[in-house]
């Protein structure tokens, strides 16, 4: 049977009746979905897509695609479009028509058919256009963590813009669609770069713009080469030791990336300790995506008099946690030592509530020993209440120590500590965000942050500057300060007031005057509004 002759016959019965296995008639059924009538125009050499809606019973991957007429380039059954057949349950084709005819398009399964016809005339409307970009762009290096945003910009002269596909770019697998309309549109699709599996591969992601007629276009772009992201956290140290004893610090690294193209990942941690950041150790270790390693890093600590507590730090290219660790001075040995217990808490509380935290602390000591005792919180520890406690020895109090959480939108976990200097204790806490009561609820303006850049490495003394983006992703609109908060012991040092419709972005310049230190010193930076937050290591250099 020739071509024509099959078409004929298949189109003539738009339907057909098959028995189900209770004995009754199902109806067999293909309908046109794209183009939405059974008449399209296209000018020579111009692309249409084919799509129909298949009614149950119907493998929508076992249908037949056919062509009456010559001078057309075969239908695409497949590529591109076989895998968004596969998740939309819709068979879809694709045809380039190059010479002047009248063409019937035909789609048949079980008996059921569908079909178009195809006038191509120079008279008939133009292909629309697209253009598709990435942001970032293919010259920038983010993490998995990071997020990207690839838009679609689709332009149609007779204004029937339909809908946008989106595919990875080089097996033409579907990734989702967006509906649009009119001659002129937008759209917008973000996600976590360890889900863009196809520009982590180096490939790139195509846009497919479709009117309601069937005319397509298509464009693509590339990303941005995409790295493991080389997370850290500190899981325990040995401190207090005794001043000339090697501090121990335990660290936990994971590798956030995927095993097939990123594989074994190369990362170093880095040791850095004090107040006046000095690096003391570093080790380089290589991890398989998606896993975690664990390492040590350690140093000698200096033969002090006076007993110190400060700050140590584990940094990853891409990441650090930090804890105070205390060295215990040599005229200080045999003196008190206060010990923490028993800590407790009166969590979960709503956020803007009063979180208090009790423990027992005890002069393990052999002699009086007088302390500062701190309520240290969150993921980024900040000192938020402090308590002068002095014990004699094996003397034993109650602390009582406590804040007034921030009104969180969302329920917020996070560790709460007590530390006297000789000992810690800590657990975690949960705060109720405000959520469904009108303060912070899906339904109200909702800031979140991002840090676009700094101006570091600047010498002491100098201005800091750091830009960030401010956008309202809730539906009402609303103003909201955005603090800039600096240093291991966070400090504001600049804020500034943002009003914002919903979906509108803003950038924002905050800073302050460095001060003039004498060694190079590396700290965090933290741009926060009401709901979000985003930190940044920066370097400021020392005058000596």
């Amino acid at each position: 049977m020739h071509r024509r002759d099959y078409v004929t016959a298949v189109g003539s019965s738009v339907s057909a009746l098959t028995a189900t296995r209770i004995g009754r008639a199902q109806p067999r059924r293909l309908e046109r979905v794209l183009p939405a009538d059974g008449d399209t125009a296209v000018q020579p050499g111009g692309e249409v897509m084919f799509e129909a809606a298949a009614a149950p019973g119907i493998d929508p991957t076992a249908v037949e695609w056919w062509v009456d007429g010559r001078g057309v380039a075969e239908i695409a059954p497949g590529a591109p479009f076989w895998s968004y057949t596969h998740r939309t349950g819709n068979p879809a084709a694709h045809g380039q028509f190059d010479e002047a005819g009248t063409y019937e398009v035909v789609v048949a399964a079980d008996g059921a058919t569908a079909s178009w016809r195809v006038t191509v005339t120079d008279d008939a409307p133009t292909a629309p256009s697209v253009t598709v970009t990435c942001d970032p762009g293919p010259d920038a290096t983010i993490t998995t963590r990071d997020e990207l945003t690839v838009t679609a910009t689709a332009t149609d002269d007779s204004g029937i813009l339909e809908r946008v596909l989106r595919q990875e770019g080089r097996n033409a697998t579907y990734v989702d669609s967006a509906d649009v309309s009119g001659a002129d549109a937008r759209a917008t699709y973000t996600t976590t770069a360890g889900d863009a599996i196809w520009f982590i591969g180096g490939y790139p992601m195509m846009a497919w713009v479709v009117c309601r007629d069937g005319r397509v276009s298509a464009a693509r772009t590339e990303g941005p080469s995409i790295e493991a992201m080389r997370d850290v956290r500190i899981t325990g140290t040995n401190a207090p030791v005794q001043a000339g004893e090697d501090l121990v610090v335990d660290a936990e690294l994971e590798i956030d990336g995927d095993s097939t193209y990123h594989g074994l990942v190369e990362a170093t941690l880095d040791l850095i300790v004090g107040h006046d950041p000095t690096h003391v150790d570093s080790t380089t270790v290589e991890v398989f995506a998606g896993r975690t390693e664990t390492v040590q890093l350690e140093f000698t600590t200096a033969t002090v008099r006076n007993t110190q507590t400060f700050p140590v730090r584990v940094e990853t290219r891409h990441a650090a946690a930090e804890t105070d660790v205390t060295v215990i001075g040599t005229d200080d040995k045999g003196a008190g030592q206060l010990n923490v217990s028993d800590l407790s808490t009166n969590a979960p509380v709503t956020g803007g509530d009063w979180l208090e935290v009790t423990a027992t602390l005890e002069n393990g000591g052999e002699g009086p020993a007088s302390r500062e005792v701190e309520l240290v919180v969150g993921h980024d520890p900040t000192t938020v209440d402090t308590q002068r406690v002095t014990l004699d020895a094996g003397e034993t109090t109650t602390v009582s120590l406590g804040y007034e959480t921030y009104p969180v939108a969302n329920d917020d976990e996070f560790p709460v500590r007590v530390r006297t200097g000789d000992d810690s204790a800590s657990r975690s806490v949960l705060v109720y965000g405000r959520d469904g009561d009108g303060n912070g609820g899906s339904g109200e303006a909702r800031f979140s942050v991002s840090i676009t850049g700094t101006n570091a490495p600047v010498d002491g003394g100098d201005w800091l500057e750091v830009t960030a983006t401010v956008e309202n992703g809730g539906e009402t609109a609303a103003s909201h300060d955005v603090e800039l908060v600096v240093g291991r012991s966070p400090e504001v040092v600049d804020s500034q007031a943002v009003s914002l419709q919903p979906g509108q972005t803003a950038t924002v310049s905050l800073g302050y005057e460095t001060y003039p230190v004498a060694n190079d010193d590396t700290f965090p930076v933290t741009v926060r509004s009401p709901h979000s937050s985003d930190t940044r290591t920066v370097t400021v250099r020392g005058t000596g």
